[in-house]
């Protein structure tokens, strides 16, 4: 295995399956202001909203970190992230050995600590009531990192346990500032 730059201060980006249309469109929105400028958008882009999401920001070739819930090896790319790894606006990790070769939900909450791990802020599109999402934003005000959402009367759970609002694709500088600058951080991982 060989180490791959991961940036230390990417915002990771997260949604429930289930997501009312209002969210969809802030999420598309925010998507489609993202840039190769923009700081690096992490995930492991696995729900519908968030597989738009990457859709959209390889389109624009926006930096992406696409963590995977099983090992990079013998991970067959789909051809858009393959296209866009070529590019270089696409990165590939995983923190998994390669013997681990399928995804399950273990590997999948594992995955999204990762991504929390590495991340400086945490936008959750949306989390259903006692979902898994909604645990995930409880863990991420627990420890003490940056949780945004999008306005929108379906996430007032997600503000009331403290969850900043994200008002607009361009009301956040923090989120779309280069990090060029930033200091990197590795992980024993490959694309």
């Amino acid at each position: 295995m060989t180490k791959v730059d991961v940036p230390k201060n990417c915002i990771a980006f997260f949604c429930s399956n289930a997501c009312p249309g209002d969210i969809i469109l802030k999420a598309q929105d925010w998507a489609n202001s993202r840039s190769p400028g923009s700081r690096a958008v992490i995930s492991g882009f696995h729900t519908p909203v968030e597989r738009e999401v990457l859709h959209l920001l390889i389109r624009n070739s926006a930096p992406v970190v696409y963590v995977l819930a099983r090992s990079i090896k013998g991970w067959r790319k789909p051809r858009a992230i393959a296209d866009a790894m070529g590019r270089g606006s696409v990165v590939a990790v995983s923190p998994f050995e390669a013997k681990q070769t399928r995804t399950t939900a273990k590997t999948a909450a594992i995955r999204n600590d990762f991504i929390v791990s590495k991340a400086d802020q945490v936008l959750i599109a949306h989390a259903s009531n006692s979902g898994k999402t909604e645990v995930l934003a409880r863990s991420v005000i627990n420890q003490g990192k940056s949780l945004l959402t999008f306005p929108s009367a379906s996430n007032a759970h997600l503000i009331e346990m403290g969850g900043g609002q994200y008002l607009s694709a361009s009301s956040c500088a923090a989120c779309d500032q280069n990090d060029a600058d930033r200091p990197e951080t590795q992980t024993h991982v490959s694309g």
